[in-house]
This record gives C-alpha cells, sequence and structure tokens, in this order.
C-alpha cells in the first residue's frame, strides 16, 4: 500500500484556464514532494478541466476530480471527502504556494503537538518567504486569540492546516448554503470548536513570514463582487465574537479590531444592497440582539468605528454614504471619522 502523503493540497477549480497552470507549478516548485495535488474540476464551462487533465498525466501527485457546478463549497467538501493526505491545505486557483510554504508548514506542523498551525499570507509575491528556515512560528495560547486576530489571517482557509482524520471523524463540511465567498470563517469557527474541545489546552503556532500568495486582481473572483447583507454575514462575527469571550477567554480589551471589522464588513454589505430593500435591512439589524451584542461590546470597550454611530441610530443611509466614500477616494469616509470622534470623545480607542 503507497505510502499517506503528508499533504493534500484542495484546490477548486472553474473558469480556471488562466490560473490552474501557475497555481499547480507553485506546488512543483516546492522543493517539498510528500503532497498530492486535488483539482476539483467544478462543472466548468470552459477548458478548465481539460487543462487539469492534462497537468494530471504529467504529475502522478496530481488527481482530478470532475463534479457538476456545486459553487467553492461543495468543491471543497468533494476534495474533504476524497483527501488521503494527513494534513489538509487549501489552495485558490489563482493563488499560489510561495516558495518554501510546504517546508515551513510541515516543519511546524512536526513540533506542533496539539497546537494548531496557521501562517501569513500577501499580495506582492517578492514578499514571499524564499527560506524554511527563516519561518519561525509564535505561539498563541487561547486567551491570546484577540492578538492572533490582529494578523489579519483568522478569517482564511487558506492560512491555515487541518488534520485530515479529525475533519472526517468530525464531519466537518462548508455550507454549500453560502454562495457570496463568505464560507470560510463559519468552517473555521467550528473547526476550532471542535478542535479546542477535544484538546482544551492546545493554542496556535502561527508563522509571521508570508507563506501565500493572494491574488487581489482578479475580477472574476467571488469576493471582488458585490455582496448585499446576508444573515450569515452577522453569525460568523457573532459567532467568533462569542467564542473568543466565552470559549477562548480573550480579554474583552483585545476584541477591538474583531468588532471594528465587523462593522465593517456590515456596511459594505448595506452599501451593496438596493436602497429599496434597506428599510427592511434595517429593521432586522435592529431587531436582532446578536448585532446589539456587538454594538454593547464597543461601547463598553469604546472601541471606535465611524460606522458605530450611525449603526446606533439606525442610520444605513448615512452608513451607505461612509462605506460607498471608503471604496472610493475616502474624502467623506475620513471626514465623517472625525467628526465621530468628536462627537464620542477622545476616550473612544482606534484599533485599527
Amino acid at each position: 500500500m503507497a505510502q499517506r502523503p503528508f499533504f493534500t493540497i484542495l484546490t477548486p477549480v472553474y473558469k480556471g484556464v488562466d490560473f490552474v497552470p501557475g497555481c499547480v507549478e507553485s506546488v512543483r516548485a516546492q522543493g517539498f514532494a510528500d503532497y498530492e495535488h486535488l483539482l476539483i474540476d467544478d462543472g466548468s464551462p470552459d477548458e478548465s478541466g481539460e487543462v487539469c487533465d492534462r497537468l494530471a498525466e504529467t504529475d502522478g501527485r496530481i488527481r482530478v476530480i470532475h463534479q457538476k457546478n456545486s459553487g467553492v463549497t461543495g468543491a471543497r467538501n468533494a476534495g474533504i471527502a476524497a483527501a488521503k493526505g494527513r494534513y489538509l491545505l487549501f489552495l485558490d486557483q489563482d493563488d499560489r504556494l510561495g516558495p518554501c510554504a510546504l517546508a515551513a508548514i510541515a516543519a511546524a506542523l512536526n513540533d506542533a503537538g496539539d497546537d494548531l498551525v496557521s501562517w501569513r499570507h500577501h499580495d506582492v509575491w517578492e514578499e514571499m518567504c524564499a527560506d524554511a528556515a527563516e519561518a519561525v512560528p509564535t505561539c498563541y495560547a487561547q486567551p491570546q486569540f484577540g492578538q492572533l486576530y490582529r494578523t489579519g489571517t483568522v478569517h482564511y482557509v487558506w492560512t491555515k492546516a487541518f488534520p485530515v482524520d479529525f475533519l472526517l471523524e468530525k464531519g466537518l463540511r462548508f455550507d454549500e448554503t453560502i454562495r457570496d465567498g463568505t464560507d470560510d470563517l463559519p468552517f473555521v469557527v467550528a473547526f476550532w470548536r471542535a478542535w479546542f474541545a477535544a484538546h482544551p489546552a492546545a493554542g496556535i503556532r502561527y508563522i509571521p513570514q508570508p507563506l501565500y500568495y493572494y491574488e487581489m486582481h482578479n475580477d472574476a473572483s467571488v469576493s471582488n463582487r458585490p455582496q448585499p447583507y446576508l444573515p450569515s454575514h452577522l453569525a460568523m462575527f457573532s459567532d467568533l465574537s462569542e467564542d473568543f469571550l466565552c470559549r477562548y477567554h480573550v480579554p474583552p480589551a483585545e476584541m477591538g479590531f474583531l468588532w471594528y471589522q465587523c462593522l465593517h464588513t456590515l456596511a459594505y454589505g448595506v452599501l451593496s444592497t438596493p436602497p429599496e430593500k434597506r428599510p427592511a435591512l434595517k429593521t432586522v439589524l435592529l431587531k436582532d440582539e446578536r448585532f446589539a451584542a456587538i454594538l454593547r461590546h464597543m461601547g463598553e470597550e469604546r472601541v471606535y468605528s465611524p460606522y458605530y454611530l450611525p449603526f446606533r441610530r439606525g442610520q444605513l443611509g448615512l452608513v451607505a454614504f461612509i462605506a460607498r466614500s471608503f471604496e472610493g477616494d475616502r474624502r467623506w469616509f475620513w471626514r465623517a471619522y472625525h467628526l465621530g470622534r468628536l462627537l464620542l470623545g477622545r476616550r473612544w480607542h482606534e484599533v485599527f
């Protein structure tokens, strides 16, 4: 029986003709051979499936699964079910692994014990870490997860290694009803809950050197499209917030950046929601205790956001106006920012 590969690298493929060869080559160039690379052709209408098959013909470590289109969540779930490696890594088709990524991640995992392993990403290829020996992890205990959150990596599955047997044992899968690119965090929240319940003393070893290249300029990416507000947007932040406070005992004083990003994400959702639907959205938000809890936490800890007062007063038109400026030249964003600081006073803390 063939030896089990150390890694399964999972790449969903959809309209990826221009991206998949570079993605695959970044893995093949690693200098670390103990992996399999799963390419999930998610019913792509272009020649992506054929490109994947040709790549597999040149390298026995590449496996291709062809399926009917079910979205990135469905493709990821198919990959979890088919994974043969010890650890699962997610790699999107338009992204790449940095030169020493697999060696650095493997070294961290071999020393981690029950700790999980995570790493930094970057959108500038020249910033990628090229020497695995330089990728030295920083250890975060559970009460330090608020500090970890500030690294900007918590939301993403492609900055983490997942033990395959544990995923299969616990039946952990992506929510296939989420189709707007915000499926990562609910999966991470569920995985962390299960893992830290089974390993109460475990923490996270975070590699601060960039190992994952994130492509920012793919206009076809779901994450680059308008994302009207959905209840799942609030739920993912609310769940993470309550877990940090109640499960992992993160000090409230270290939660500010998470709450700030929650309001920023909700504000973009308001902006992306058609104006005629905002009155109904206002009613939904103002009656949602999870939303009230986020605002209450921010008020108690004096966490400042230019969206705080407009949200507190239910002024979604103003929220959308500020968010639109943030997406543009930011002139009015900064005017609103300074006005809010003036109204709330100096005791409110800036967290970004």
